[in-house]
């Protein structure tokens, strides 16, 4: 079988209960549901991106999505004969493009961190920042599949509820706020806060930064719990900086050994470098908690499209969530699902799910990215929120503890717990990211 189509069916059976004889791409194949193919080896081979201008835009459910290998805008998406379908635009080829990451391989736009950024990718090039388009296709297949089967496909994987929302932060700081958020009261006059910054942390040993309680308390208001992604390096790596604070001091390991008896998930947030050594990875996974850590969200998002799967499967990990874009809250990879990652150096799919990552508070609060204020941004999280809900997938929130606080971040908890009334009151499950890979792994 075709690696792209087997990459293809391998995704979509992760929502939808199908067997690899229900579905053919062409010109393999007796199947009930045809597929067309408009691609073969050699643009693969190639290293070739697709031609922008030249793609078929054609309206499903009354949106309009781009098909990236064909121009005929006349054909039908779907003819139907007697018991058996032919979708006749090449989606197979259109969902490994954006899935594995095709374009952020032969696009060369980067950041100074060398990291893949919305401005220069498939996504802001066709307008699909709001689209989860891979949904899209998957779901022309699905109704395909169900009119000629006349039987409901979807599996149930979030109970009676109509999405889920994956809630997780990243800790890069938690020793941190006398200082950081001293200097931040200082420039806006507050001067009588920063006594009791300095009281709480020398006196009390107590920083405003580590608040793993107050967010548990906030979580459990929800009946919902998180992820908690935890760095095993201090000090600067490859010019960036790590954690302010040491994982293996005992209140770190109480900390994290408490968060587990609570029901939250402890990840490992890979420092800069890990995303291509696994070896490196490796060591950090050890000294947070080797038995127990499933997920990973590489630090400062750095991945890369070819090595990192790689990486990834050497060190055991069950789940990923690092790939949304540091510049724009969007569908990175075009898909609100948690999907398989492709392991281009060993030309396979991966074991590793990627869950993927819809919405930074740092892309929205920052200067550099798009310095909103809180009712716009939680604006565009309702916005994509909605999305979600309407393919029953995955809104991921990363959410750092230091957004919490009021000190220098003042305001953004209530941004959060916004996010949270909404989407509860959207029926979302919420939950953290291993429980999210286990609900579809599980049904794989």
């Amino acid at each position: 079988m075709d690696i792209r189509f087997k990459y293809f069916l391998k995704n979509f059976q992760l929502f939808f209960n199908i067997t690899e004889n229900d579905v053919g791409y062409l010109p393999d194949g007796e199947a009930p549901v045809l597929i067309e193919r408009k691609t073969n080896d050699s643009f693969w081979s190639s290293h070739a991106d697709i031609n922008f201008s030249s793609v078929a835009w054609k309206e499903w459910k009354g949106v309009k999505i781009p098909f990236l290998f064909d121009n005929d805008q006349t054909k039908d998406i779907v003819t139907y004969s007697g018991n058996k379908a032919v979708i006749n635009y090449d989606i197979v080829a259109s969902v490994f493009y954006f899935l594995s990451g095709w374009n952020e391989i032969v696009s060369p736009g980067r950041d100074d961190h060398q990291r893949s950024i919305f401005r220069e990718s498939a996504i802001n090039k066709l307008s699909l920042q709001n689209t989860p388009v891979v949904n899209y296709y998957f779901d022309i297949l699905y109704e395909t599949i169900k009119h000629v089967k006349k039987a409901e496909i979807k599996k149930p994987l979030w109970d009676n509820h109509k999405f889920a929302v994956a809630l997780t932060h990243d800790i890069d700081k938690c020793q941190s706020a006398w200082l950081e958020g001293s200097a931040s009261e200082l420039r806006k006059g507050r001067f009588l806060s920063v006594p009791v910054l300095l009281a709480n942390r020398f006196l009390k040993n107590k920083d405003e930064w580590f608040n793993f309680d107050e967010i548990i308390n906030i979580e459990k208001k929800y009946n919902a719990t998180s992820s908690f992604f935890f760095l095993s390096r201090r000090g600067k790596s490859g010019g960036l900086e790590n954690a302010d604070y040491n994982i293996e001091r005992k209140h770190l390991y109480n900390t994290i050994e408490f968060l587990k008896r609570n029901g939250f998930d402890t990840g490992i947030h890979g420092s800069p470098g890990t995303h291509v050594n696994a070896q490196a990875l490796k060591s950090e996974i050890e000294k947070v908690s080797p038995d127990s850590v499933w997920g990973n969200r590489f630090h400062y998002l750095l991945f890369d499209p070819i090595k990192s799967a790689s990486v990834l499967e050497e060190c055991g990990i069950k789940y990923d969530s690092t790939l949304g874009f540091p510049d724009y809250p969007c569908f990175r990879r075009a898909t609100c699902y948690p999907f398989y990652l492709f392991n281009f150096e060993k030309n396979d799919i991966s074991t590793v799910i990627e869950i993927p990552l819809t919405v930074m508070d740092v892309t929205l609060a920052h200067k550099k990215y798009l310095g909103l204020n809180h009712e716009k941004a939680l604006l565009i999280i309702k916005n994509l929120a909605d999305e979600v809900r309407k393919h029953g997938g995955v809104l991921t929130l990363l959410w750092h503890n230091t957004y919490f606080s009021d000190y220098k971040f003042k305001g953004w908890r209530e941004v959060y717990t916004g996010i949270l009334d909404y989407c509860k009151e959207n029926d979302a499950l919420l939950t953290n990211a291993r429980t999210v890979y286990e609900r579809v792994w599980s049904k794989a």
